[in-house]
């Protein structure tokens, strides 16, 4: 999956959100991806779900919400679901290496972007 800064700005306001590329995503199952975008992401915040995710037990969950959005993410060592605009059911099935995997790369991009 490749990562974008997209332009949201308005004539007076610059401004990005940060994300996944679409045009990047194979499965369309993984659309859903849309609602992780944020203007607020840094490589710090990246890290700070990163480190919780790696921190919890096998018996243990861990949810994240990402700002301003309804894309949520619960953690479990077996599996990590996430949720995009208000579903009922989780929208993406990933592994757990696989998420952290998404992170690390996501961080890589954000510190490209000084973010």
């Amino acid at each position: 999956m490749k990562f974008k800064k997209k332009n949201i700005s308005t004539a007076d306001n610059p401004f990005y959100d940060y994300g996944v590329d679409l045009d990047s995503v194979t499965n369309e199952n993984e659309f859903a991806i849309e609602g992780f975008d944020w203007y607020g992401w840094t490589s710090e915040e990246v890290q700070k779900i990163i480190d919780n995710s790696k921190k919890i037990n096998e018996n243990e969950e861990y949810f994240y919400q990402v700002e301003g959005s309804d894309f949520l993410i619960r953690v479990t060592k077996e599996e990590v679901l996430m949720w995009n605009r208000g579903s009922r059911t989780p929208d993406i099935s990933w592994s757990f290496d696989k998420f952290i995997s998404f992170l690390e790369d996501f961080k890589t991009f954000l510190n490209k972007e000084k973010r």
